[in-house]
């Protein structure tokens, strides 16, 4: 049962960027991209991180908050319990992909990108965005996958000056796309969502709330336009955010 807790152990630890670590595991995980797991601590409450991985299962965490701290004092060898997977995933349409990304919400743009077929990675465009060069993560990961990558940092020290919106905006001049998947801030998610909105693009959206109930759909916290992102999301139709 997905309900039920299971413990494996981290085998390595990447340093993504200074605040993110991925966390990889010893064990394969059935999940589908876009879906979370809800990671237990003893002691400090359990909180939802998005499948970056699943062979092997791995996590990708920012150190955000005491919980995450807490995570990212964990070593090789340390054990890490878990429940899940839940919610819904993305939903793949088309040939002409583009994914857009803002900071960490990358994760379960790459998980989604490492899914696709190596021949088809070609016709997959990642737009990434970050405040600076150093918080960028999955800059050599994406580009391994052989997606095209395009980079966008407020500051200017990597990539585009601007922001992904902008970039995303800009592609649509000269490129016919057939599908776009985002995740990150919900304000270029839904500049994002609404310029497919506009364009008839299909669109998918991830959506990151805060709930209690550990994603069982009881709390109420992560209400959104009278949907639950817990156990109706956490990816939407990118209509849900402009409509």
């Amino acid at each position: 049962m997905k309900n039920d807790y299971q413990t494996a152990t981290i085998v390595k630890i990447e340093i993504e960027t200074p605040i993110v670590k991925n966390f990889i595991l010893d064990i394969k995980l059935l999940a589908r991209p876009g879906q979370y797991v809800m990671v237990w601590i003893p002691g400090q409450n359990e909180k939802p991180f998005g499948v970056m991985s699943t062979d092997p299962f791995s996590l990708s965490i920012a150190k955000v908050g005491p919980f995450s701290t807490l995570m990212h004092n964990l070593a090789k060898g340390d054990k890490l319990s878990f429940r899940g997977p839940y919610g819904n995933g993305f939903t793949l349409k088309g040939k002409k992909i583009v994914l857009v990304g803002g900071g960490y919400g990358a994760v379960p743009l790459y998980f989604l990108a490492s899914t696709i077929g190596n021949g088809k990675r070609k016709n997959i465009t990642v737009i990434l965005g970050a405040k600076t060069k150093s918080l960028l993560p999955f800059v050599a990961k994406f580009k391994a996958l052989g997606c095209k990558t395009v980079f966008a940092t407020d500051d200017g020290s990597y990539g585009i000056k601007g922001f992904t919106t902008d970039v995303f905006d800009t592609m649509l001049k000269t490129e016919k796309i057939d599908s776009v998947y985002t995740c990150g801030p919900e304000i270029m998610m839904r500049k994002i969502a609404d310029i497919c909105y506009h364009k008839k693009i299909f669109c998918q959206v991830s959506m990151e709330k805060y709930f209690k109930c550990g994603g069982l759909g009881l709390c109420g916290e992560c209400n959104c336009k009278g949907k639950l992102v817990c156990v109706d999301g956490p990816v939407f139709n990118g209509k849900f955010l402009v409509e």
